[in-house]
């Protein structure tokens, strides 16, 4: 069975997932989800970051995105 997709992280050049970390330039704590729009807007106005993406369970309590 396919897992959900929940939305998208930021996640460092190596793919290592930084969101709530000093590094992430997007400023959102850990437990956040970001809709596609967001997190593309965060990694096109900051090169060198890719985005994560999140599926049911992979984040204990997410806040989820938008609908």
């Amino acid at each position: 069975m396919a897992r959900k997709l929940l939305g998208y992280q930021i996640a460092d050049a190596d793919g290592v997932n930084i969101q709530g970390d000093d590094a992430d330039p997007s400023g959102e704590p850990s437990f956040r989800i970001l809709n596609a729009q967001e997190a593309q807007a965060v990694v096109e106005a900051h090169e060198g970051f890719l985005l994560m993406p999140i599926y049911e369970g992979d984040i204990e309590e997410p806040e989820l995105p938008p609908v």
